[in-house]
């Protein structure tokens, strides 16, 4: 399926120039491209630099994309995760392979029990800087041909971020402001837990995951507990 870059830029232009809210934006975006590529959903999430730790979700299309996003985000792996740290698209046309069971076995195993079969995730970068990533999802198992078309798609979604950071008045909600708030029990969560045990944040996170993982239980709820001293993990 060709895309129209240029009408399709002017698409992305129009919701950023006149927007009810910051908050809003980025699921526009991503159901602008849904709409555009031939997918079953879109995910999308800003990621500080030199800290794929850091992502966070600030929007999807659809209910399954935010689900894709927050099973990355509180596993600390999978495609998006990979794509930011390597600079390039990683295209996951079957996830249940061994080799991606092998690369990423939680988020796979989500997955498998969540309608997910394929994931395509694309850099958000101009140049060598990177902000985030672009995640596409298909409820079946193939491999993505309009690549071309994706990576239009994303150069887009990049250039109208990075205009409402730069546009963004006073009384605008930064969309890195808001991409920490989503997560931001999960970021005290961390620092709290990283000085109680006198350990890096890095390693605070991952027994933060390892802990939501091993009860099966949402990240935000076991950083919750730690925050209000109800959990209280062992050095």
């Amino acid at each position: 399926m060709a895309v129209d870059r240029i009408r399709l830029a002017g698409a992305l232009a129009d919701i950023v120039a006149d927007p009810p809210g910051t908050a809003d934006i980025p699921e526009r975006l991503c159901r602008a491209c849904r709409a555009a590529l031939p997918v079953d959903g879109v995910g999308l999430s800003l990621m500080p630099k030199d800290r794929p730790d850091g992502r966070v979700l600030v929007g999807a299309s659809d209910e399954r994309g935010a689900r894709i996003e927050e099973w990355q985000f509180g596993f600390g792996e999978g495609p998006c995760v990979s794509a930011f740290v390597a600079g390039r698209p990683v295209l996951v046309p079957d996830l249940q392979t061994h080799e991606a069971q092998l690369r990423w076995p939680m988020f796979t195993w989500e997955a498998e029990g969540s309608g997910v079969a394929a994931v395509f995730a694309f850099p958000l970068q101009i140049g060598v800087i990177g902000i985030g990533v672009l995640d596409c999802y298909r409820a079946r198992a193939g491999p993505l041909e309009e690549i071309a078309e994706a990576l239009a798609v994303t150069d887009a979604v990049t250039v109208a971020l990075l205009n409402i950071d730069v546009a963004g008045g006073e009384d605008e909600v930064a969309l890195f402001d808001l991409s920490w708030r989503t997560h931001a029990v999960v970021h005290q969560a961390t620092g709290a837990l990283a000085a109680d045990l006198g350990i890096s944040v890095g390693e605070a996170l991952a027994r933060l995951r390892g802990h939501a993982f091993g009860s099966s239980r949402p990240l935000e709820e076991v950083a919750e507990e730690v925050l209000t001293g109800r959990l209280r993990l062992a050095r």
